[in-house]
């Protein structure tokens, strides 16, 4: 394996399913007016994975990289059921060497049957489940016939906390401003998950309109009261909220480890069902004219995975996603944020050029982290 040609893509996110068993109120996938999902086969076929594994394994001889992080998504993933999923795994695995695959899975948990858990297992994979909170914060996340999931997803949790491995990777929470902070972190910690990744519903300028100023505050508020929660508790202090510890670190050193904050970069690639290559799967937010901003127009049939990132990085400069906006020049903070996360910075008019949707609510949530970064200990 020679070392060759610099990247800094060490993620493919793999679309299993282009469909879903829920109908979550928030979903950037089906509910924002982007209908590009219905052209897309439901199921990747085994064509899909064995090629994006040679992809791979290219990818290693042209970069010397040994390893890549595949994320199983969705829709939902799982809707591949139980024997498909073993092959389609395998069968990738085998298709990438040398270059060795760390599997992770992002879920609804409402599939996560014992045979799952056992294919799961067995292929080392990490799994995060989608959860909102208790009962009554998990409103938005029924299913296809009107059904609450939370009591399915809870017992799932617990299936995957039963097992002796490390297959329960955390939980992922898209924040209700509605909801009380410290009874969502209490509900969701009471799970006990090594890592709780807390999301603000995506949604962009355009969308905002007149509340934009409203939403960031409200958003601010919400993460604030959440984090001066979650230090003061320290029977959570080993449960690893990632927003949080990525504001508290680059609120003191400028350098955040994570997307929410600091300059896009091209790290990960989203691979659809078909086997199309998508710049950011979270850009569908747009609606039906998200494909040219997000869509590099080639697959993994005619495209090398470095191919790709070069020609994601030359979409995301031509949308002046790489650049911070101009109405953050003079911001304190614009180091750090430059911007927020790129789906909640467009609009129709200016595309990226937009401080994000939350803009003063990421302020106020950098500022409390530098207040706690120069306390006296």
């Amino acid at each position: 394996m020679r070392s060759g040609r610099k990247t800094v893509l060490d993620t493919v996110i793999l679309k299993f399913a282009s469909r879903c068993n829920l109908a979550c109120d928030y979903c950037y996938e089906y509910a924002a007016g982007d209908a590009s999902w219905r052209a897309k086969p439901k199921l990747a076929s085994p064509h899909v994975f064995r090629r994006l594994g040679t992809r791979i394994s290219e990818f290693g001889e042209e970069t010397g990289s040994r390893h890549i992080n595949v994320v199983m998504h969705g829709g939902e993933p799982l809707l591949v059921g139980v024997k498909r999923l073993d092959r389609l795994l395998s069968c990738l695995r085998e298709a990438a060497r040398p270059v060795e695959i760390k599997y992770s899975l992002q879920t609804n948990g409402t599939l996560l049957s014992p045979a799952i858990c056992d294919i799961l297992e067995a292929h080392d994979v990490c799994v995060g489940v989608s959860l909102d909170g208790g009962p009554e914060h998990n409103v938005f996340r029924k299913d296809l016939k009107g059904r609450e999931t939370w009591e399915r997803v809870s017992r799932a949790i617990h299936r995957l906390r039963a097992r002796a491995t490390n297959l329960f990777g955390g939980l992922l929470c898209v924040v209700d401003f509605d909801t009380d902070p410290e009874a969502v972190i209490t509900a969701l910690c009471d799970f006990d998950p090594p890592a709780l990744d807390l999301l603000h519903p995506f949604i962009t300028h355009d969308m905002a309109g007149a509340r934009r100023k409203e939403l960031a505050l409200r958003y601010g508020r919400w993460m604030n009261q959440a984090m001066r929660f979650w230090l003061s508790r320290p029977d959570f202090a080993h449960i690893s909220i990632r927003v949080f510890e990525d504001a508290l670190q680059a609120a003191v050193s400028a350098y955040p480890r994570t997307d929410w904050f600091g300059r896009r970069s091209v790290s990960l690639l989203i691979v659809e069902t078909d086997g199309s290559y998508d710049l950011l799967d979270q850009l569908k937010v747009i609606g039906q004219s998200s494909a040219g901003v997000r869509n590099l127009k080639k697959t993994v049939f005619d495209c090398s995975l470095l191919e790709a990132e070069r020609i994601a990085w030359g979409l995301l400069r031509d949308a002046k996603g790489d650049v911070l906006p101009s109405d953050c020049a003079d911001c304190r903070w614009r180091e750090i944020c430059a911007g927020g996360h790129l789906p909640a910075r467009y609009s129709l008019a200016r595309g990226f050029d937009n401080k994000s949707v939350y803009c003063e609510g990421i302020g106020a949530l950098l500022d409390l982290a530098q207040e706690v970064m120069r306390a006296p200990q």
